[in-house]
Protein backbone atom coordinates (compact mmCIF):
# COMPACT_ATOMS: atom_id res chain seq x y z
CA UNK A 1 0.00 0.00 0.00
CA UNK A 2 1.32 3.33 -0.76
CA UNK A 3 0.55 7.07 -2.26
CA UNK A 4 0.32 8.21 -5.55
CA UNK A 5 -0.11 11.33 -6.83
CA UNK A 6 -0.85 12.15 -10.60
CA UNK A 7 1.62 14.60 -12.13
CA UNK A 8 0.56 13.80 -15.54
CA UNK A 9 1.61 16.57 -17.94
CA UNK A 10 0.29 16.68 -21.91
CA UNK A 11 0.10 12.67 -21.97
CA UNK A 12 -3.41 11.18 -20.25
CA UNK A 13 -2.16 7.48 -20.15
CA UNK A 14 -2.79 5.97 -16.33
CA UNK A 15 -0.40 3.03 -16.78
CA UNK A 16 2.84 5.49 -18.12
CA UNK A 17 5.06 5.30 -14.60
CA UNK A 18 6.02 8.91 -16.07
CA UNK A 19 2.02 10.50 -15.13
CA UNK A 20 3.04 9.41 -11.45
CA UNK A 21 4.87 10.13 -8.13
CA UNK A 22 6.61 8.09 -7.18
CA UNK A 23 7.05 7.09 -10.86
CA UNK A 24 4.85 3.40 -10.59
CA UNK A 25 1.25 2.94 -12.19
CA UNK A 26 -0.66 2.27 -8.80
CA UNK A 27 -1.72 -1.31 -7.94
CA UNK A 28 -4.24 -2.84 -5.25
CA UNK A 29 -5.04 -1.45 -1.94
CA UNK A 30 -2.49 2.16 -3.39
CA UNK A 31 -4.52 5.35 -2.34
CA UNK A 32 -4.93 7.35 -5.37
CA UNK A 33 -4.95 11.57 -5.49
CA UNK A 34 -5.51 13.41 -8.18
CA UNK A 35 -5.41 16.95 -7.13
CA UNK A 36 -3.47 19.02 -9.67
CA UNK A 37 -3.15 19.47 -13.73
CA UNK A 38 -5.15 19.74 -17.03
CA UNK A 39 -4.37 17.01 -18.90
CA UNK A 40 -7.30 14.65 -19.92
CA UNK A 41 -7.24 11.19 -18.44
CA UNK A 42 -7.80 8.35 -20.98
CA UNK A 43 -10.43 5.76 -20.68
CA UNK A 44 -8.89 2.48 -19.52
CA UNK A 45 -9.66 -0.84 -17.50
CA UNK A 46 -7.81 -1.68 -14.97
CA UNK A 47 -10.86 -3.55 -13.27
CA UNK A 48 -8.74 -6.07 -11.92
CA UNK A 49 -6.78 -3.29 -9.64
CA UNK A 50 -9.03 -2.26 -6.40
CA UNK A 51 -7.61 0.75 -4.92
CA UNK A 52 -7.82 2.21 -1.06
CA UNK A 53 -8.66 5.65 -1.75
CA UNK A 54 -8.87 7.44 -4.80
CA UNK A 55 -9.56 11.07 -4.47
CA UNK A 56 -9.66 13.55 -7.76
CA UNK A 57 -9.28 17.22 -5.63
CA UNK A 58 -10.70 20.92 -6.29
CA UNK A 59 -6.48 21.28 -8.15
CA UNK A 60 -7.38 19.25 -10.98
CA UNK A 61 -9.60 20.30 -14.00
CA UNK A 62 -9.06 17.82 -16.96
CA UNK A 63 -11.79 15.46 -18.09
CA UNK A 64 -11.26 11.59 -17.00
CA UNK A 65 -12.47 9.13 -19.29
CA UNK A 66 -14.24 11.49 -21.66
CA UNK A 67 -14.01 8.25 -24.27
CA UNK A 68 -15.54 5.80 -22.35
CA UNK A 69 -14.61 5.51 -18.76
CA UNK A 70 -12.14 5.03 -16.08
CA UNK A 71 -12.97 1.15 -15.00
CA UNK A 72 -11.14 0.65 -11.61
CA UNK A 73 -12.10 -0.35 -8.18
CA UNK A 74 -11.73 1.45 -4.63
CA UNK A 75 -13.03 1.43 -1.27
CA UNK A 76 -14.09 5.27 -1.32
CA UNK A 77 -14.44 7.32 -4.71
CA UNK A 78 -14.24 11.20 -3.64
CA UNK A 79 -14.50 13.51 -6.81
CA UNK A 80 -14.06 17.47 -6.73
CA UNK A 81 -12.75 17.54 -10.13
CA UNK A 82 -13.44 21.04 -12.21
CA UNK A 83 -13.53 19.29 -15.45
CA UNK A 84 -16.53 18.94 -17.72
CA UNK A 85 -16.90 15.33 -17.55
CA UNK A 86 -15.76 12.41 -15.75
CA UNK A 87 -16.36 8.76 -16.17
CA UNK A 88 -16.16 6.07 -13.88
CA UNK A 89 -16.56 2.73 -13.69
CA UNK A 90 -16.21 0.32 -10.83
CA UNK A 91 -17.30 -1.20 -7.83
CA UNK A 92 -16.95 1.50 -4.73
CA UNK A 93 -18.27 1.19 -1.14
CA UNK A 94 -18.68 4.99 -0.86
CA UNK A 95 -18.40 7.88 -3.64
CA UNK A 96 -18.56 11.71 -2.08
CA UNK A 97 -19.18 14.06 -4.55
CA UNK A 98 -18.47 18.13 -3.51
CA UNK A 99 -17.23 21.37 -4.73
CA UNK A 100 -17.46 20.56 -8.68
CA UNK A 101 -18.09 23.28 -10.93
CA UNK A 102 -19.04 22.59 -14.59
CA UNK A 103 -22.65 23.35 -16.40
CA UNK A 104 -22.20 19.90 -17.85
CA UNK A 105 -21.69 16.61 -16.64
CA UNK A 106 -19.87 16.73 -13.06
CA UNK A 107 -19.45 13.14 -12.71
CA UNK A 108 -21.30 9.75 -14.42
CA UNK A 109 -21.17 6.09 -12.85
CA UNK A 110 -20.84 3.25 -14.58
CA UNK A 111 -21.51 -0.30 -13.35
CA UNK A 112 -21.69 -3.32 -15.43
CA UNK A 113 -21.74 -5.83 -13.01
CA UNK A 114 -20.09 -3.63 -10.34
CA UNK A 115 -21.86 -2.31 -6.73
CA UNK A 116 -21.73 0.90 -5.41
CA UNK A 117 -23.24 0.80 -1.58
CA UNK A 118 -23.36 5.03 -0.81
CA UNK A 119 -23.20 7.80 -2.83
CA UNK A 120 -23.12 10.98 -1.29
CA UNK A 121 -23.25 14.27 -2.90
CA UNK A 122 -22.34 16.99 -0.72
CA UNK A 123 -22.27 20.21 -2.90
CA UNK A 124 -21.04 21.39 -6.22
CA UNK A 125 -22.62 22.32 -9.46
CA UNK A 126 -23.83 20.69 -12.39
CA UNK A 127 -24.84 16.58 -13.14
CA UNK A 128 -24.13 13.61 -11.51
CA UNK A 129 -25.59 10.69 -13.26
CA UNK A 130 -25.94 7.10 -11.90
CA UNK A 131 -26.05 5.08 -15.05
CA UNK A 132 -28.43 2.16 -15.81
CA UNK A 133 -26.22 -0.57 -15.57
CA UNK A 134 -25.23 0.51 -12.32
CA UNK A 135 -25.99 -1.68 -8.58
CA UNK A 136 -26.63 0.79 -5.51
CA UNK A 137 -27.30 -1.27 -2.58
CA UNK A 138 -27.26 1.05 0.00
CA UNK A 139 -28.10 5.02 -0.14
CA UNK A 140 -28.17 8.12 -2.16
CA UNK A 141 -27.63 11.50 -0.14
CA UNK A 142 -28.35 14.48 -1.76
CA UNK A 143 -27.26 17.23 1.29
CA UNK A 144 -26.37 20.87 0.71
CA UNK A 145 -26.05 20.46 -3.05
CA UNK A 146 -27.60 23.55 -4.20
CA UNK A 147 -26.52 23.33 -7.87
CA UNK A 148 -26.45 19.87 -8.23
CA UNK A 149 -29.12 17.65 -10.62
CA UNK A 150 -28.56 14.10 -9.72
CA UNK A 151 -30.29 11.47 -12.32
CA UNK A 152 -31.07 7.93 -11.10
CA UNK A 153 -31.37 6.63 -14.64
CA UNK A 154 -33.93 4.52 -15.93
CA UNK A 155 -32.57 0.35 -15.53
CA UNK A 156 -30.56 0.74 -12.57
CA UNK A 157 -30.65 -1.97 -9.37
CA UNK A 158 -31.64 -0.64 -6.32
CA UNK A 159 -31.42 -2.86 -3.91
CA UNK A 160 -33.22 -2.19 -0.50
CA UNK A 161 -31.88 1.40 -1.23
CA UNK A 162 -32.64 4.62 0.66
CA UNK A 163 -32.90 7.87 -0.99
CA UNK A 164 -32.38 11.21 0.99
CA UNK A 165 -32.83 14.61 -0.38
CA UNK A 166 -32.38 18.33 1.29
CA UNK A 167 -31.60 20.41 -1.78
CA UNK A 168 -30.97 20.64 -5.75
CA UNK A 169 -33.02 18.04 -8.47
CA UNK A 170 -32.87 14.56 -7.63
CA UNK A 171 -34.43 12.27 -10.95
CA UNK A 172 -35.51 9.23 -9.60
CA UNK A 173 -36.41 6.73 -12.64
CA UNK A 174 -36.73 3.47 -10.14
CA UNK A 175 -38.14 3.52 -7.09
CA UNK A 176 -35.85 3.08 -3.64
CA UNK A 177 -36.46 1.66 -1.28
CA UNK A 178 -37.97 4.29 1.29
CA UNK A 179 -37.58 8.44 0.03
CA UNK A 180 -37.11 10.90 2.47
CA UNK A 181 -37.25 14.81 1.02
CA UNK A 182 -36.47 17.68 3.19
CA UNK A 183 -35.98 20.00 0.23
CA UNK A 184 -35.43 20.78 -3.08
CA UNK A 185 -36.88 19.18 -6.24
CA UNK A 186 -37.60 15.60 -6.42
CA UNK A 187 -38.93 14.21 -9.79
CA UNK A 188 -40.15 10.64 -9.50
CA UNK A 189 -40.76 9.29 -12.90
CA UNK A 190 -41.16 5.93 -12.11
CA UNK A 191 -42.21 3.32 -14.33
CA UNK A 192 -43.50 0.21 -12.03
CA UNK A 193 -42.62 -0.25 -8.54
CA UNK A 194 -43.46 0.19 -4.69
CA UNK A 195 -42.02 2.74 -2.51
CA UNK A 196 -42.37 1.91 1.00
CA UNK A 197 -42.36 5.00 2.88
CA UNK A 198 -41.95 8.29 1.40
CA UNK A 199 -41.21 11.34 3.87
CA UNK A 200 -41.76 14.99 3.27
CA UNK A 201 -40.35 17.17 5.17
CA UNK A 202 -40.34 19.97 2.64
CA UNK A 203 -39.20 20.64 -0.92
CA UNK A 204 -41.45 19.22 -3.60
CA UNK A 205 -42.23 15.85 -4.79
CA UNK A 206 -43.04 15.75 -8.34
CA UNK A 207 -44.88 12.17 -8.26
CA UNK A 208 -45.18 11.76 -12.21
CA UNK A 209 -45.04 8.14 -13.04
CA UNK A 210 -45.98 6.60 -16.09
CA UNK A 211 -47.54 2.85 -15.22
CA UNK A 212 -48.84 1.72 -12.45
CA UNK A 213 -47.07 2.04 -8.89
CA UNK A 214 -47.84 2.24 -5.34
CA UNK A 215 -46.56 4.12 -2.40
CA UNK A 216 -47.44 2.23 1.11
CA UNK A 217 -47.07 5.29 3.57
CA UNK A 218 -47.00 8.77 2.55
CA UNK A 219 -46.46 11.03 5.22
CA UNK A 220 -46.54 15.26 4.68
CA UNK A 221 -44.99 16.79 7.28
CA UNK A 222 -44.04 20.17 5.19
CA UNK A 223 -43.45 20.08 1.65
CA UNK A 224 -45.67 18.98 -1.14
CA UNK A 225 -46.64 16.02 -2.47
CA UNK A 226 -47.70 17.14 -6.19
CA UNK A 227 -48.88 14.43 -9.16
CA UNK A 228 -50.44 17.15 -11.17
CA UNK A 229 -48.24 15.76 -13.98
CA UNK A 230 -48.48 12.32 -13.50
CA UNK A 231 -50.46 10.36 -16.40
CA UNK A 232 -50.35 7.01 -15.70
CA UNK A 233 -54.24 5.33 -15.98
CA UNK A 234 -53.82 4.86 -11.54
CA UNK A 235 -51.21 4.84 -8.60
CA UNK A 236 -52.03 3.34 -5.50
CA UNK A 237 -51.05 5.38 -2.32
CA UNK A 238 -52.12 2.62 0.58
CA UNK A 239 -51.68 4.94 3.67
CA UNK A 240 -51.27 8.89 3.83
CA UNK A 241 -50.86 11.75 6.54
CA UNK A 242 -51.16 15.18 5.96
CA UNK A 243 -49.21 17.57 8.90
CA UNK A 244 -49.74 21.19 9.56
CA UNK A 245 -47.46 22.28 6.96
CA UNK A 246 -48.29 19.90 4.37
CA UNK A 247 -50.00 19.66 1.09
CA UNK A 248 -50.87 16.83 -1.16
CA UNK A 249 -52.07 18.72 -4.65
CA UNK A 250 -53.45 15.50 -7.28
CA UNK A 251 -54.75 17.91 -9.67
CA UNK A 252 -53.86 16.33 -12.84
CA UNK A 253 -57.35 16.35 -14.15
CA UNK A 254 -57.20 12.41 -14.60
CA UNK A 255 -58.71 11.51 -10.84
CA UNK A 256 -55.67 9.03 -11.38
CA UNK A 257 -54.46 8.69 -7.33
CA UNK A 258 -56.08 5.69 -5.58
CA UNK A 259 -56.12 6.11 -1.90
CA UNK A 260 -56.31 2.83 -0.45
CA UNK A 261 -57.35 3.97 3.05
CA UNK A 262 -59.03 7.48 4.48
CA UNK A 263 -56.18 9.63 3.95
CA UNK A 264 -55.50 11.32 7.99
CA UNK A 265 -55.60 14.82 8.52
CA UNK A 266 -53.54 16.52 11.19
CA UNK A 267 -53.83 19.58 9.43
CA UNK A 268 -52.31 21.08 5.98
CA UNK A 269 -54.48 21.11 2.42
CA UNK A 270 -55.42 18.63 -0.16
CA UNK A 271 -56.26 19.64 -3.22
CA UNK A 272 -58.27 16.87 -5.84
CA UNK A 273 -59.37 16.90 -9.29
CA UNK A 274 -62.86 18.15 -8.87
CA UNK A 275 -65.45 15.65 -9.17
CA UNK A 276 -63.16 13.43 -6.90
CA UNK A 277 -64.54 11.10 -3.54
CA UNK A 278 -62.17 11.23 -0.67
CA UNK A 279 -62.45 10.06 2.36
CA UNK A 280 -60.82 11.74 5.30
CA UNK A 281 -59.96 11.05 8.54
Amino acid sequence: MADRLWIGGSSGVWTLAANWSPATVPVAADDVYITGGSANIDSIDQNTIALGRLVVGTGYSGSIGSGGALHIDAASLDYSGQGSTANFKGTYTTVTVQDTSTSETALKLDGSSDTIATVRILGGKGTVTLAADCEITGTIEQIGASGVTTIVSNGITLTTVDVLCDSGKLQLNEPPTNLTVFGGDVDALLDTGTITAVDIYGGRLRWSPTAACTITTLTVYSGTFDSRNSSTPQFTVTNATVHEAGIIDERSGLANASWASPVQMEGGRLMFDIGRTVTLA
